[in-house]
């Protein structure tokens, strides 16, 4: 069995403005929401998608730490390449706006202070 997790964590801000920020590093200035989302998208494309193969699962989990919340949605890879899954309403090539429709909404309750991971784990029998 082979299994790959690509996980990002962020602290969230405020950045004095009165806008929520994402830090996920120290090192990086803190993100807006749509730089954290687009830093989501480019992490999918870039290597959770090239490392999924036939027959894999795909299960994107969000949590938050306080109050502690985890929520997950799994999708499976045909040998058609189609991804199918739980609350897809038919198979799609590409199962990233099934998971943004996902995580987005829960992206846009966090609050300063709240510290969230996203983690795209990908196994293979």
């Amino acid at each position: 069995m082979f299994e790959a997790a690509f996980r990002i964590t962020a602290l969230v801000n405020n950045n004095g403005q009165g806008q929520r920020v994402f830090r996920v590093t120290e090192r990086e200035a803190p993100a807006n929401d749509t730089e954290f989302l687009s830093h989501l998208a480019t992490l999918y494309q870039q290597e959770v998608y090239a490392t999924l193969r036939s027959g894999d699962d795909l299960t994107v989990a969000v949590r938050l730490d306080l109050p502690p919340r985890e929520v997950e949605r799994t999708v499976h890879l045909r040998e058609d390449q189609l991804f199918e899954g739980e609350g897809m309403p038919r198979p799609a090539a590409d199962p990233l706006p099934f998971m943004q429709a996902f995580y987005e909404p829960l992206i846009q309750r966090v609050e300063p202070g709240d510290v969230f991971t996203i983690t795209f784990r990908v196994q293979r029998p």
